[in-house]
């Protein structure tokens, strides 16, 4: 079965969509937000819930490399579930995680702002000025977010295969498109595209692991697994057995080749 993975702006009915996706289907549905709310190693508010963009950086960036262990640990998190397909991902750069895997359906639901505007100052008690203004300081920031972290603008239509405006429709509308939409052979699993994701899957569960080697090129075909580490020369027994520890048993993985090139 297919994957459908949707995007979208602040507070506005994407995860309802994709309950009702998930639900209709009979699919499970998970988020970037549930993977991070069940961390412990990420277990930081402002990362959690990205309102406020310039702390959450600076959070990543007192680590060493930073940036590159979140990555690898949310790419691995979201992807272990994935793999399996019969999901639902609703949450910041779906599409990152997903690239060129052919059965995933990617959508993004956008809405007209006033229409945003007046929901969020309803939800939130407040005016409708100042509704407007933090809906724009959020979107902002997912966006900034995303390019951060993953290179990617998420406002870009050409990202998606669906862009729904929910304003134009009910959320029932949208479910039936999607739902319509992921049924066309286009979607369905192939022989490739089930290699893609648990080769990406696999890829990213090696980057998370090797956690102490945040530089390490990682590349994985159909299972099996080459690591490529710079190291003095002296280092690279005690290198090759710590990473072939650290990567003893991993689900999926065939072969494992390390190669150490030195540098001087």
């Amino acid at each position: 079965m297919s994957i459908i993975s949707i995007s979208r702006g602040s507070y506005y009915r994407g995860k309802e969509v994709a309950l009702k996706v998930a639900a209709d289907l009979g699919y499970a549905c998970i988020s970037r937000d549930t993977i991070l709310e069940s961390s412990k190693e990420y277990d930081i508010p402002e990362l959690k819930i990205m309102h406020n963009f310039q702390y959450a950086v600076q959070i990543l960036e007192r680590q060493s490399f930073g940036r590159e262990r979140f990555v690898n640990f949310i790419s691995a998190s979201i992807l272990k579930h994935l793999k399996n397909d019969m999901y639902v991902y609703h949450g910041v750069a779906g599409q990152f995680f997903l690239r060129d895997v052919a059965h995933v359906l990617k959508v993004r639901i956008i809405a007209d702002m006033e229409e945003r505007v007046a929901d969020e100052a309803e939800r939130a008690k407040i005016s409708r000025d100042e509704a407007r203004r933090q809906l724009r300081i959020d979107d902002e920031e997912r966006r900034k977010w995303a390019l951060l972290l993953y290179g990617i603008d998420i406002v870009d239509p050409g990202l998606y295969d669906m862009v729904l405006n929910i304003s134009a429709m009910s959320v029932d509308n949208a479910v039936e498109l999607i739902i319509k939409a992921v049924s066309f052979p286009c979607y369905l699993p192939t022989d490739a595209s089930v290699r893609r994701i648990r080769d990406l899957a696999l890829t990213a569960e090696v980057r998370a692991a090797l956690f102490d080697f945040p530089t390490a090129g990682v590349f994985v075909d159909e299972g099996r697994v080459h690591v490529h580490v710079k190291a003095p020369e002296e280092q690279s027994p005690a290198i090759v057995t710590r990473i072939e520890k650290a990567l003893a048993g991993m689900e999926g993985m065939g072969s494992l080749e390390i190669r150490i090139a030195p540098y001087y």
